[in-house]
């Protein structure tokens, strides 16, 4: 027994010691670790990287370790290693396009073209953004000025001199770009169709004006079926398009003038019956080709613009003018017809301002209302709420998935739920109508908050409200409140 007991005693201090030991050199590794962290944070890169030489020696296979390495080499100018360990971090999945896009820098720095160019087509292929900001890097400068690689990483030919070859390379280019960023080409189009397409506009330049090329490679684009590929119409060089002196609106009985120049001020709420002697209604089907829409709701929200932009129309043969034609209008029971010059060029601005929903500009007129709609103004502010106490609703507004950078979206929930929770709310109203989307990583705070409030996540207690505008992470949310919650 009392051998027993001694064996026992000893296995008791030998775990304990082996226990000991083995946390305190798990503390040891995580303070070398942080030391490690620290030193490079600091920009002490010699100091990091005796640091991180001697940690990598017990721990291996540290891929956070491993990037920094990397990266303290990059900064040391020892682009070999720095190469080296950006490799060891891509063997173990760590920031994979990044690690990639960084040997590319090294190889070009340490004056490897070659394979700079295969990192960074890799990259690229990894990481669709790398190919819009490369030329911007300081590091890929060389690859840059290369025409041979800016030829193959672009796949376009800049020695074309001629119209034609030029508008060739255009296409090919929009062939190969959609090939390679496109999620799922093929899915609403067959690779033959494609190919078709394609091919039958490069032998059909000779014949089209350079207008009526741009308005193919819109047509082309739309018909992959999703709201997000688009060819945009051109706003600046010799080809920039134009617009009419008008916007509209398609309500249920109609298309109606709601904006005008000052000087066709007298056209706002006017019906629009033809152009050119055709009937809107045909219109609207042709000009739908070019229109990028997950849904009819895309095509209602953007079928105004497509219609004010005459080359459009000219190109798909309801003008008989680029710049001009015969409008027939409806109001207040009378019918006229008038001449409608379009001579204003498209500019950026205007696109930006009328997809998200502000538009205002100079000289322009709008269709009065007797009461602006709440879900009409504010539009500027990303999230905002109101009480309607009669009704004892909360309305939110959501208008676009972004920051307000003077109420972060934690914030900003935490106010809504307060409010709900301590006052009379027969029911929460969430209004998407206006959200034309932003960035679907940062909208979680607010449904996390509207899943967890048990007084409005119920049946009948929590509405939302969609519409034509509401598009890209506001369709995200949209879906998501469908699937999490009782509305």
């Amino acid at each position: 027994m009392k051998r027993i007991l001694f064996w026992f005693f000893w296995m008791l201090v030998l775990f304990y010691s082996q226990n000991t030991f083995s946390q305190s050199l798990e503390t040891n590794y995580l303070k070398t670790k942080d030391q490690v962290i620290s030193s490079f944070q600091n920009k002490e890169y010699s100091k990091a990287q005796e640091l991180y030489l001697n940690y990598l020696r017990s721990s291996p296979y540290d891929y956070e370790v491993i990037y920094i390495a990397a990266q303290t080499d990059y900064f040391l100018k020892q682009w070999p290693t720095a190469i080296k360990y950006f490799k060891m971090a891509l063997e173990l999945g760590y920031n994979v396009a990044e690690s990639k896009y960084n040997i590319a820098c090294c190889y070009a720095l340490d004056g490897n073209s070659e394979e700079a160019y295969k990192w960074l087509s890799d990259a690229i292929n990894e990481h669709p953004s790398y190919y819009y900001q490369w030329m911007e890097d300081s590091d890929l400068t060389k690859l840059a000025k290369d025409r041979n690689y800016l030829n193959k990483l672009y796949h376009y030919d800049r020695e074309a001199t001629t119209r034609n070859a030029k508008w060739v390379s255009d296409i090919e280019f929009f062939n190969e770009r959609m090939r390679q960023f496109h999620y799922n080409l093929f899915e609403n189009i067959t690779e033959k169709e494609w190919n078709t397409r394609i091919n039958e506009l490069k032998e059909k330049i000779e014949s089209l004006k350079d207008y009526e090329i741009v308005v193919e490679l819109m047509k082309i684009a739309a018909i992959v079926g999703d709201g997000h590929t688009v060819v945009v119409p051109p706003v600046s060089g010799d080809n920039t398009f134009h617009r009419a002196p008008f916007l509209t609106h398609l309500f249920d009985d109609g298309l109606y003038i709601i904006n005008t120049r000052n000087s066709h001020a007298d056209l706002l709420g006017a019906k629009v019956l033809k152009i050119d002697d055709k009937p809107i209604n045909e219109i609207i089907n042709k000009v739908q080709v070019v229109i990028p829409h997950d849904n009819q709701f895309g095509i209602k929200w953007l079928l105004p613009v497509a219609l004010s932009i005459p080359e459009i129309l000219n190109a798909l043969n309801i003008t008989q003018n680029k710049l001009g034609y015969t409008l027939l209008v409806e109001k207040e029971g009378k019918t006229r017809s008038l001449k409608v010059d379009c001579n204003k060029k498209l500019t950026s601005d205007f696109l930006e301002s009328w997809l998200y929903g502000f538009y205002k500009e100079k000289g322009w007129s709008k269709i009065k209302l007797k009461e602006v709609p709440s879900y009409q103004t504010r539009l500027e502010e990303p999230y905002w709420f109101e009480y309607l106490p009669d009704n004892q609703l909360v309305v939110f507004h959501y208008n676009q998935v972004q920051t307000n950078p003077k109420e972060s979206e934690e914030e900003f929930i935490h106010k809504l739920m307060e409010f709900v929770d301590n006052n009379k709310v027969r029911a929460l109203i969430v209004d998407l109508r206006s959200n034309e989307g932003g960035d679907n990583t940062i909208y979680q705070p607010i449904l996390n908050g509207i899943i967890s409030n048990e007084k409005i996540n119920s049946e009948g207690k929590l509405f939302v409200f969609t519409g034509r505008r509401t598009f890209s992470a506001g369709m995200c949310f949209a879906a998501e409140l469908e699937k999490s919650t009782n509305a």
